[in-house]
């Protein structure tokens, strides 16, 4: 799926399952948000390997799509490092509650997946929520500050 295709259909889903935060969205273009979202995992890991989670794990592609917006605007606050890291795991079980039954172990599973991908994140992320952004919307708005 081409980019924006991808980002469109990330908004679609982030409104059609009633996501925490979605409004975060809101507040940027197609582009910014095609800078910003990187897939499943942090700017750290090399591309292929973020596709590859993200590969591994479909269902929670919208979910941290508004995680990496949040992360995009980073306070550097242990309160909101800790209310992102809550609310992919919560939306991550809407998702899951979404689109599967409870009958069903995916469902189970993907709950699982957002869980631990929430505390991974609570235990190793501080570092990358209390660094710099370096997605191409930041470095536009650094150069042009210069």
């Amino acid at each position: 799926m081409n980019r924006l295709k991808e980002i469109k259909e990330l908004k679609r889903l982030s409104e059609e399952f009633q996501l925490e935060n979605r409004e975060i969205i809101g507040k940027y273009n197609m582009q910014e948000l095609c800078s910003i979202y990187n897939g499943i995992g942090p700017d750290a890991f090399p591309e292929w390997l973020r596709n590859a989670i993200s590969a591994l794990h479909p269902s929670l592609a919208v979910v941290a799509f508004i995680h990496d917006i949040e992360w995009h605007e980073s306070d550097q606050s242990r309160e909101k490092f800790a209310a992102s890291n809550d609310r992919f795991k919560r939306n991550g079980y809407a998702v899951a509650k979404a689109q599967f039954g409870w009958y069903n172990p995916r469902r189970w599973i993907v709950m699982n997946q957002a869980r631990r991908f929430g505390n991974v994140c609570q235990l190793f992320g501080w570092s990358a929520w209390t660094s710099s952004c370096e997605c191409a919307v930041c470095r536009k708005k650094k150069e042009g500050a210069k």
